[in-house]
């Protein structure tokens, strides 16, 4: 490889790396902490707590609902508008319908807890139940990507990417420095070995099977 190529190819790894430390640096963090969180489980005991909320249905949806109760299927869009206009549901995860009582159920799945709407078009009534996370548990989920939604798919799939080419720049960084190549390289084969003879020798694992 000519000269020039390689000192392009030294000087763009150098500015990556350091931008990317910086651009990673919270997610880094978020990502680390998070870890650490889920190989904790008992300190999520007691963080998450449940509550309830009781409020009239709206008055143009109700008066549209009591015309014909027999048809609130066909006003599931509005409804769902309701909801996430109030209360910033947006995802539901299911919606059913009891035909003889007139209720409308919607279940929303969300990081470190649930929202359960009833709407109940008899008495004209809303019962809201949810369950709320406090910042373990919200950042547990959101190492997960459990019920966080496409866009923080995208965030958690590209910081990947990102921190792989982190990596990807720190060892070609190393490897323009002579005096230190060396124990970098012993260092990543530590970093490599270590982990493997572990899960090799102290992980539980099936054998036996075919």
């Amino acid at each position: 490889m000519p000269l020039i190529n390689k000192r392009t190819l030294y000087s763009t790894s150098r500015a990556l790396h350091i931008y990317l430390s910086t651009a990673l640096l919270f997610l880094l963090i978020l990502f680390c902490v998070s870890g650490i969180v889920l190989n904790h489980v008992d300190w999520l005991e007691g963080d998450k707590s449940d509550g309830q909320l009781n409020t009239p249905i709206p008055t143009d949806l109700l008066d549209k609902a009591q015309q014909n109760l027999t048809t609130l299927p066909a006003l599931y869009p509005e409804i769902e508008a309701y909801l996430a206009a109030q209360y910033g549901l947006t995802k539901v995860k299911s919606i059913e319908w009891e035909k003889e009582d007139a209720l409308v159920m919607l279940d929303y799945p969300l990081p470190a807890g649930f929202a359960f709407a009833e709407l109940d078009f008899t008495s004209g009534e809303l019962n809201l139940e949810y369950q709320t996370g406090g910042i373990l548990s919200l950042i547990g989920d959101l190492h997960k990507g459990r019920h966080t939604g496409e866009a923080w798919s995208w965030v958690i799939d590209i910081s990947a990417v990102l921190m792989i080419l982190f990596s990807i720049t720190g060892m070609i960084i190393l490897f323009q420095n002579r005096k230190k190549r060396l124990v970098g390289i012993w260092l990543t084969v530590l970093g490599v070995a270590t982990p493997a003879v572990i899960y090799l020798c102290w992980v539980p694992q099936l054998k036996g099977v075919s």
